[in-house]
């Protein structure tokens, strides 16, 4: 994340918020285009919605582990409790 040059607390947790908006969007997105891929696929090659659904779990499961990683790098870390380094609580 960019560095506040005035060092206004306010505008660092704006800028950490519009980044995990940015994440959601980018979790709608993957499951809307892998049900898309799924989709062309099912009627291309004529079955029932078997890649479709695929698709959608495909998309899911890419989405949220993007999700999750861009949400924990955006996290404020959390200070060890107990004197050991590297530990967290």
């Amino acid at each position: 994340m960019a560095q506040d040059p005035d060092g206004n607390a306010e505008s660092r947790g704006f800028g950490a918020g519009y980044a995990i908006v940015a994440a959601g969007f980018q979790l709608a997105l993957s499951i809307v285009l892998f049900l898309g891929a799924g989709f062309l696929l099912d009627r291309w090659l004529h079955t029932k919605p078997i890649f479709t659904v695929i698709g959608v779990l495909v998309g899911l499961g890419a989405g949220m582990y993007v999700f999750i990683l861009r949400v924990l790098a955006e996290s404020p870390q959390r200070k060890p409790t107990d004197g050991t380094p590297g530990k967290a609580p």
